[in-house]
């Protein structure tokens, strides 16, 4: 799709070349194999860019950094990017003061997994 901008601009110069400047024919077939040169030789280079796996909003927020707003013992609340969770500890037994910053481990449903950072 994107390179359909790219045959449409080799197509104009071909005919400009042709028939403006009167370009030998010859020529206009050197142009057009130069570029699908340049076709062959770039594709393997962003053809992985363009099969890249998309993550998930949720999936993004793992192992970014939230603040707790209240006493993690082992469950309360994180603000994380002006948004306010539900969140645990990893450790049931651990306690997380308010204002710790903590590090998001895993999420079950609407529930950050944390642990202290």
């Amino acid at each position: 799709m994107f390179q359909i901008p790219g045959i449409l601009i080799l197509i104009i110069l071909a005919l400009f070349f042709h028939y403006v400047v009167e370009a030998p024919a010859w020529s206009i077939w050197l142009l057009a194999g130069a570029w699908l040169i340049k076709e062959l030789v770039t594709v393997p280079f962003t053809w992985p860019l363009y099969i890249r796996p998309r993550l998930s909003p949720t999936e993004l927020m793992l192992d970014q950094e939230g603040v707790a707003i209240n006493k993690l013992d082992p469950g309360g609340f994180v603000k994380f990017h002006s948004e306010i969770w539900q969140a645990e500890a990893t450790d049931p037994d651990s306690v997380i003061e308010k204002g710790e910053h903590v590090r998001i481990r895993e999420i079950r449903g609407m529930t950050l997994i944390v642990e202290k950072i």
